[in-house]
Order: C-alpha cells, then structure tokens, then sequence
C-alpha cells in the first residue's frame, strides 16, 4: 500500500493556500445586480436573478468555510511542528 507522507510545511500550505481561494471569492464582484428587464418579457430575467441570488449566497458561504478552514489548518501545521519538535527532543534529537 502506497504511504502518503505530509509535513508540518505541507499542512500549513494548505492553510495559506485555502485562504488565497477565500480571498479570491471575495474579491469576485457582486453577479446579482443584472437587471430583469434585460432578458425581455417573460419570467427569465426573475429566474438567472434567483440563480444568481443563489451564487451569491453560496460564495459568501464558502468564502466563510474556507477561512475556518484555512485557521484550523495553519493551526494543525504548527501544531505538528510542535510535536514533531517534542518528539526529536525526547529522543535525543536536537
């Protein structure tokens, strides 16, 4: 079976990598302001204005998960630091 090996390093990338997609979420501008009547008579333009209410509220979401996310991660890399630091000490290590 095939051993995946992951560093104190790698766990905080992943931290800092999670909070740049935040970022950049964030910084999209707002898709919601279309005008109805730009779609013409009909019930269109109310339905992309639902889809696109629906984007907004789901990027705003995941803009918030992902930097929960990114936290818990920058925190688990040092963390691990910590204990990897702990652990070669108590062997002896430096």
């Amino acid at each position: 079976m095939p051993e995946i090996e992951v560093t104190a390093e790698d766990v905080a990338r992943l931290g800092e990598s999670l909070g740049e997609i935040s970022a950049f979420l964030a910084a999209l501008d707002r898709v919601g302001t279309i005008d109805p009547w730009a779609f013409g008579p009909g019930t269109a333009g109310d339905a992309v204005r639902d889809v696109l209410g629906n984007w907004e509220r789901y990027r705003l979401l995941l803009g918030r998960h992902l930097d929960s996310l990114a936290a818990a991660a920058l925190n688990a890399g040092g963390a691990y630091a910590r204990v990897e630091a702990d652990v070669a000490a108590s062997m002896g290590g430096p």
